[in-house]
């Protein structure tokens, strides 16, 4: 069956790069019936409500995802975007933070939390994020080399 999973959830998200977004919908209910507590496709699906303009139910799929997967810094990072979306600046704040806190190599967090701090007025520590996400680049870009020689 959860072969079967994956590929339903690799149409889905080939659908939705496609903005085909009623079809991706489509599929990934019929994922999360089959297997409710599929993180890929409870966020996927919340990146989809957030396109559509849904955020409650963006939410609650992030917040189910993240009471199944609390050491996920994604599910945080995208539940941040949405309160980011909703002017709730501390509340996006303390979310891109938790990211960071899970996963201090999330070049993106680092942005998003810099986005956060120059909107409350905070341009020094909004650029000390700017800088952290710049050498977080550097760090994964020099560790792919040595990887790949």
């Amino acid at each position: 069956m959860s072969n079967n999973i994956e590929e339903l959830f690799l149409e889905a998200a080939r659908v939705f790069t496609l903005k085909q977004f009623d079809l991706a919908l489509e599929l990934f209910n019929k994922i999360l019936e089959i297997e409710p507590t599929h993180i890929k496709s409870l966020e996927a699906r919340a990146v989809l409500y957030i396109q559509k303009g849904e955020i409650e139910a963006a939410k609650m799929d992030l917040e189910k995802a993240i009471s199944l997967e609390p050491e996920n810094p994604r599910l945080y990072y995208r539940l941040g975007q949405v309160y980011y979306r909703e002017k709730n600046l501390d509340k996006a704040l303390e979310l891109f933070t938790k990211a960071i806190d899970l996963d201090p190599t999330y070049p993106a967090a680092y942005m998003a939390r810099s986005q956060v701090l120059r909107d409350k007025g905070m341009e020094e520590a909004a650029d000390l994020e700017l800088d952290k996400a710049v050498a977080v680049q550097r760090e994964i870009a020099k560790a792919r080399r040595i990887v790949d020689f």
